[in-house]
């Protein structure tokens, strides 16, 4: 394994099992998101602790859920069955290199996964190519502003600098700190996503997750349509600021 590769399984090793999303909140916002359709075989791509995949159990006859860290896929399995679904297929897996055939799911689900990896397109490609003919791609990727190279610096700093668990927790209390500041002055609440567990546990994913590469609407729209598939933008801004977000595009295979 690839030492970048290896420092993502070991950083999500640790950082899922200790930051379970909200199932109820998670379910919500899947079910929102995807068609609704009927669906036969799905994928959830990069499961992290598996919640994703237990809404999509609900969707879809079959699911199959695959992530870099085994940690990770041991606590997707306990909340699995925990919430009634221990028949979803869980495995450890690189989706840079994922050894599946091709056109095996109708519903693909990676939520800002593909642009965690080292190298995002081959994250893409993969799920390109598992996707059925007909079948729908939900892909989450991060949103490329003027900001992100400064987000890229802060990153930088965090990981090089600030990395001891004692700095560490100067970062996330001290953002979590300042987005309390920032909701004072503008007299309202700033979207926190309510499927996490704190600002902290965001900040943590946001700063501290050893890939984050950035992209813009157009050119993930492009990247699908150039790879069979017809594509819109369904979500715009997803995360917890307009500079360090996620949008969603839906692809159907043609």
């Amino acid at each position: 394994m690839a030492a970048q590769t290896k420092s993502a399984q070991e950083y999500y090793d640790k950082f899922w099992p200790e930051n379970v999303q909200n199932h109820a909140q998670t379910r919500k916002y899947v079910f929102q998101t995807v068609s609704g359709r009927a669906y036969s075989h799905a994928l959830d791509a990069g499961c992290g602790p598996g919640i994703c995949s237990v809404a999509l159990a609900e969707l879809a006859e079959r699911v199959t859920a695959i992530d870099i860290s085994p940690k990770s896929i041991e606590t997707a399995r306990k909340q699995a069955h925990a919430l009634g679904h221990p028949d979803i297929e869980f495995s450890v897996g690189d989706l840079q290199d994922l050894a599946i055939p091709g056109d095996q799911f109708d519903l693909v689900w990676c939520w800002g996964v593909a642009t965690d990896a080292q190298d995002p397109v081959k994250v893409i490609n993969t799920l390109f190519r598992v996707t059925r003919p007909g079948g729908e791609l939900y892909l989450g990727i991060y949103l490329k502003t003027w900001l992100s190279p400064i987000h890229q610096l802060v990153r930088h700093v965090c990981q090089r600098y600030m990395e001891t668990p004692r700095r560490k927790k100067w970062v996330l209390d001290g953002f979590a700190a300042l987005t309390r500041v920032l909701v004072a002055i503008r007299g309202s609440e700033i979207n926190t996503r309510a499927d996490n567990i704190s600002i902290q546990t965001q900040v943590d994913d946001w700063y501290y997750a050893p890939h984050k590469t950035f992209y813009s609407i157009g050119e993930t729209i492009r990247l699908f349509r150039q790879n069979g598939f017809e594509a819109e933008c369904i979500q715009d801004r997803v995360g917890r600021m307009r500079s360090a977000t996620i949008f969603v595009i839906k692809g159907v295979k043609r």
